[in-house]
């Protein structure tokens, strides 16, 4: 559990210990949105200072906007659910992968660099084991080329965590394969393991979510190409949270696809301002913890 030593405000739980659900925290994106309306400025005013964007140093001149590369991070599991009602054409898991790359170059045909990034499945989660104690453990199915998926519905297919986890890595591989050649820098992680097309080095991470994960990777690229416009595709409130929170240590010029549209990440950490947008952090602390979980609260 990577948030049960996480200082978390007492409001947020009833007297009894148990954590209070935040059942309505998509409205946060519509509130932060009239943010980003209201501080519609120039670019250059919007952001931090250079100090706290690494790499920025303002005594050089940034590129135009149309000469600035462009980096995509996208939720890869976000397309695999995109694909749940699969087309005629994909009977195994390699017919599967070849649409899921097609959908991913579709999806960042104007970018530079893709970023996907995966979830991390554990078997030994303690959903996967509540399920098995209660006698309604779901299938696992075997990852390989030849798999037949056609008559199985995916909800069903990805019902076990193993099997979700051995399809992302897969699917990271495959995208990596069938993009060996290409112009692009891909980079992909999934299951702790981050790779690329080129010859780039990447730790291992422990992070199990993925909103965490992407924001750690754009921070890693705004790093290597801070005058970049990124992109971060992903309709989940904590993604957008976690990009305006860590705004200071990414693009400038960065922006989240959501399924309201494209927000764009500067004027609302403007509007905020750095304690504000840093305190909104308690939100994704919230969403992380699960049903099961309970804090004992004293004195």
């Amino acid at each position: 559990m990577g948030t049960e030593f996480t200082v978390t405000p007492r409001t947020l739980f009833a007297p009894d210990g148990s954590i209070l659900p935040c059942t309505d925290k998509s409205k946060l994106i519509h509130c932060l949105a009239k943010l980003e309306k209201s501080n519609e400025t120039d670019p250059n005013e919007q952001v931090p200072s250079s100090e706290v964007h690494a790499g920025n140093d303002e005594s050089e001149t940034s590129p135009a906007p149309s000469e600035s590369p462009k980096i995509a991070i996208v939720d890869g599991m976000v397309i695999v659910q995109q694909m749940a009602k699969k087309s005629g054409t994909i009977s195994t898991v390699k017919d599967f992968s070849q649409h899921f790359n097609d959908r991913l170059l579709t999806l960042t045909v104007d970018f530079d660099e893709v970023i996907l990034v995966f979830d991390t499945y554990k078997a030994d989660s303690l959903k996967q084991k509540t399920r098995e104690n209660n006698g309604k453990g779901p299938i696992q199915y075997q990852i390989a080329d030849d798999t037949s998926i056609k008559h199985i519905p995916m909800g069903r297919f990805l019902s076990h965590e193993k099997t979700k986890a051995d399809l992302t890595e897969y699917l990271a591989e495959a995208v990596l394969k069938k993009n060996a050649n290409s112009q692009k820098l891909v980079i992909t992680s999934a299951a702790g393991h981050t790779r690329s097309n080129q010859t780039m080095h990447f730790e291992e991470t422990n992070h199990k979510e993925a909103d965490t994960l992407m924001i750690c990777l754009a921070a890693a690229a705004s790093q290597r190409c801070p005058e970049a416009r990124m992109v971060i595709f992903s309709p989940d409130t904590d993604v957008f949270v976690l990009a305006v929170v860590h705004y200071d240590k990414l693009c400038r010029n960065t922006a989240i696809s959501m399924v309201s549209g494209i927000l764009e990440i500067g004027p609302i950490w403007s509007a905020l301002g750095r304690e504000k947008a840093a305190a909104l952090h308690v939100f994704h602390v919230a969403a992380s913890v699960g049903p099961t979980q309970t804090w004992l609260l004293s004195g």
